[in-house]
């Protein structure tokens, strides 16, 4: 079973947000991001200080009230980039026509994070760890912050997270083993997996803003490369190492991976399938509990406790929106101009 990107290096946006000063939240669905305000589920928010939040699954646009000049804002977390890439594809368009529309339109990125996903192996993220602790790491940022595990009888670091910067910072590098992550997630070995670092650069406001208009100019990464990347991190030790072989394979491998980044085209992963998180949970956490009652009661020669439930149970007006979703074809919900 393949797991991840097969590309030994891509990158995608995993995170974005993007403000307008504007209340015409129908015409904005319906001429921007080009979905039937039907398909939404509309209800009252406090996020952010916005009013109102008109959602579908993971694509979210929230509202303020009329007299607050914020308007409107999109949020789109890594699931919420993924199935909107399954909307511009079905409505013919890409990452790329909407974000120049979204310019046009007096948006105003204020946060914008791109994950480049590692299969070569560029980088061992738990000797760029020790190597930071050493004070080899030469860096705007004047903070580094990692968490991670380890296994007692091999002694090896296991699943290591490096964060350098501030959350609160214009820019913010996150790195960590992706593969050690997926496979506790899914309960299989590190080395079903295969190798996978993820690195994650996380930008606000004006440093978003100057990304956003150089990833439309150039239609790729070169901007991450020779700009932030090359900015931020620097592996030119002031002082030599003491473990020459491995701190040579981390500037070799940065080197690499900035040369590689450069020619790195926006990958896009189309997600229509809405609302699957209720499905997941409910194999994973429910399921066995189900079969338990379901077992209980044909032993026991009962009617159905299930059925009965199931017959009782009330919707409320965001299931009735969900499933709505759920019974629709993508071609049903979009706008095509």
């Amino acid at each position: 079973m393949k797991y991840g990107p097969a590309e030994p290096i891509s990158g995608k946006l995993d995170y974005f947000r993007m403000t307008f000063k504007r209340h015409d939240i129908e015409h904005f669905l319906e001429t921007v991001i080009r979905i039937k305000k039907a398909y939404f589920y509309n209800d009252a928010s406090s996020k952010f200080g916005y009013a109102e939040l008109f959602q579908l699954d993971q694509i979210r646009i929230y509202n303020s009230s009329p007299t607050d000049e914020r308007g409107i804002m999109i949020e789109l977390g890594g699931q919420g980039c993924r199935q909107l890439e399954g909307i511009l594809q079905a409505q013919g368009r890409d990452w790329f026509m909407f974000l120049e529309q979204c310019l046009q339109e007096g948006g105003r990125i204020t946060r914008l994070d791109i994950a480049m996903d590692d299969r070569h192996g560029y980088l061992a993220i738990p000797e760029i760890m020790m190597q930071a602790q050493l004070g080899y790491i030469d860096s705007h940022f004047r903070a580094f912050d990692f968490h991670g595990s380890g296994n007692l009888s091999t002694g090896a670091v296991e699943g290591v997270t490096l964060y350098f910067g501030s959350k609160k910072s214009a820019v913010y590098i996150a790195m960590y083993q992706k593969d050690h992550e997926q496979a506790k997630k899914l309960n299989v070995d590190v080395e079903d997996i295969g190798f996978w670092n993820r690195y994650e650069i996380r930008l606000r406001d004006e440093r978003a803003d100057t990304a956003l208009r150089k990833l439309l100019e150039t239609r790729n990464f070169i901007f991450l490369s020779q700009g932030i990347l090359m900015e931020y991190l620097r592996f030119e030790a002031q002082e030599v190492p003491t473990d020459k072989r491995k701190w040579q394979q981390t500037k070799k491998g940065w080197k690499q991976l900035l040369l590689d980044t450069e020619a790195l085209k926006l990958t896009s992963v189309p997600e229509t399938a809405f609302y699957r998180k209720t499905e997941y949970w409910l194999k994973s956490q429910v399921s066995a509990s189900m079969k338990l009652v379901q077992m209980a009661d044909e032993i026991l020669g009962k009617e159905s406790t299930l059925e009965t439930m199931i017959e009782e149970a009330v919707l409320s007006d965001k299931h009735k929106a969900m499933l709505k979703v759920l019974t629709a074809e993508v071609q049903d919900m979009i706008i095509v101009t």
